[in-house]
């Protein structure tokens, strides 16, 4: 369960990054990629398109992702991503591992790795 909300928050973090941020916004133009997350399993996907600099996250399975991440369960992916904001190497060391496995375009992983830093809410300065 904490899988799927976290797939629904990262939806609706990524679509108010894009509308508010500009940096994130320079990092999708000229984009037109789906990118899905999942668990081997298939029981909890959600997919992400982006094209015209927007985000737009659907769930369920993609036909044909431009890149898919699918992680051997809900709370292995779960605990990764919420380390991958502050130590991307989590994905190499699943990857490495078979716990990730990731089909589709090298360069558009690399691309969403990029995007980590942006995704965990910034603490306000006192």
């Amino acid at each position: 369960m904490r899988f799927w909300i976290l797939l629904l928050l990262l939806g609706w973090r990524m679509r108010w990054l894009a509308k508010h941020n500009d940096a994130f916004k320079e990092k999708l133009a000229n984009k037109d990629t789906v990118l899905q997350l999942r668990t081997a399993s298939g029981k909890v996907a959600r997919y992400y398109l982006i094209k015209d600099e927007q985000v737009a996250p659907h769930g369920g399975v993609h036909a044909k992702p431009t890149i898919c991440l699918s992680f051997r369960d809900a709370k292995y992916a779960y605990e990764t991503i919420m380390k991958a904001g502050k130590d991307q190497m989590v994905f190499m060391k699943g990857m490495g591992t078979k716990d990730i496995v990731v089909t589709g375009d090298p360069a558009e992983m690399m691309w969403f790795m990029s995007l980590m830093t942006f995704l965990p809410p910034k603490k306000k300065k006192k």
